[in-house]
């Protein structure tokens, strides 16, 4: 029988926090695996460890002789999968690493994105299949002292450069501390940050605004405009820019789950204001189909309908008809990106072509990688302007089961 040792660096929940409500001095639990066993596996033993379940066994036995691009893409997913921080492979791997990539983010306040932004980086990083070292750090929330604690464990570990996903809110707040690190920020538009930017720090946030100009520029002859928007700061953001290139808007309304329910009664009260108008549609894809199936029910006829991002999605597709969607146009900052790195992403459960997060952080990756080796094909286009990510705006048309472009021009 094999031996197998198995190092497990924890505390119990309860020796986390001394004397009730101070934070221990004590290092965040880590875990780590040795392997003492003497004899040799092979590539085939590997994949019997994989198959068998026996993920332990599987990843303390990884060496340089007996591996290839299929074991280590599965043994990396483990790590992640079990939160495990160290085996023997990797400790030798990573200390030739070029690439040393930290992610930042509060996980109570991005929630979902924590994980797919994760993915998104691992899948990249894989795809080109250069030694890396990559690690997660959870800032808990985006006040300016943990943000300021995380950094400080990030530059203590020797990390060279940061992807740091933040609401404005932290943006914001990172934009003040003192720090020569490059650091990305995928979620968050330049335009969002209060004070003048800091020079380390790149923001890859799309532009609302852009995309609420060229929409405007749709139809210039009927000046009759309606805004509905979604309730919360982005979409008071981009009702606002809806008001700003369209002077003569009648009328806007904030959209929620309340008023949601309560639609199919007040449309009635606003027929009159609807008809032969221009409607800006930024709403979430659930309440945008709301709205639609209304307009549609009633019988309104309108002059056009415009979104911007928030809709482009497969998923507002399936659950409008067809004739909702008539005469409507969306605007669309995600390009076509390298096709394999596409497919693999979506096998870590990953979007790049729908979810500009998710896009704008492999944007910040490829950023990075290219950086430490600068000779290495890029699989994106956009560039970078005055701390900003330059996106290519398109205009689409959602028909049948598709989004159809109706012009390439900037």
């Amino acid at each position: 029988m094999r031996l197998l040792t198995i190092l497990l660096l924890a505390l119990l929940p309860n020796l986390i926090l001394a004397a009730g409500k101070y934070p221990s001095p004590l290092p965040t639990p880590e875990t780590e695996i040795l392997n003492i066993d003497i004899q040799s596996c092979s590539k085939s033993c590997l994949k019997e460890y994989l198959q068998n379940g026996e993920f332990f066994s599987f990843l303390v036995n990884i060496n340089k002789n007996n591996t290839n691009e299929e074991l280590l893409t599965n043994a990396k997913i483990l790590l992640t999968q079990l939160d495990i921080t160290h085996i023997p492979y990797f400790l030798e791997t990573q200390k030739s690493a070029l690439i040393q990539i930290a992610l930042l983010f509060p996980r109570k306040t991005i929630g979902r994105y924590s994980i797919s932004s994760t993915n998104v980086i691992l899948s990249y990083l894989f795809n080109r299949n250069q030694p890396f070292n990559f690690e997660i750090f959870d800032s808990k929330s985006e006040s300016l002292e943990d943000l300021q604690n995380t950094m400080d464990k990030i530059t203590a570990k020797g990390y060279k450069q940061i992807i740091a996903l933040l609401t404005y809110v932290g943006a914001n707040n990172i934009n003040h501390l003192e720090t020569k690190i490059p650091i990305y920020i995928p979620s968050v538009h330049s335009s969002q940050i209060a004070e003048p930017l800091m020079p380390n720090i790149i923001y890859g946030g799309i532009s609302y605004e852009q995309q609420i100009e060229k929409l405007s520029a749709l139809n210039p002859n009927s000046t009759k405009v309606v805004s509905f928007y979604d309730e919360g700061y982005i979409g008071n953001q981009m009702n606002e820019y809806v008001l700003k290139y369209n002077l003569d808007t009648l009328y806007s309304s904030a959209f929620n789950p309340e008023s949601a329910a309560k639609f199919p009664k007040e449309i009635k009260t606003i027929q009159s204001l609807l008809k032969n108008s221009k409607i800006f549609l930024n709403t979430p894809i659930t309440h945008s189909s709301i709205i639609l199936s209304q307009i549609t029910y009633n019988d309104i006829q309108i002059n056009g309908i415009y979104s911007t991002q928030i809709n482009y999605n497969p998923s507002f597709l399936s659950i409008t008809q067809e004739k909702d969607r008539n005469n409507m146009y969306i605007a669309n900052s995600i390009a076509k990106s390298d096709s394999l790195l596409v497919e693999e992403t979506k096998l870590l459960n990953a979007d790049l072509e729908y979810d500009w997060i998710n896009y704008s952080t492999a944007y910040g990756v490829e950023y990075f990688y290219l950086q430490n080796i600068p000779n290495a094909k890029a699989y994106f286009k956009e560039t970078i302007k005055n701390n900003q990510v330059e996106y290519k705006i398109d205009i689409l048309t959602p028909k049948n089961n598709r989004f159809i472009p109706i012009t390439n021009e900037y």
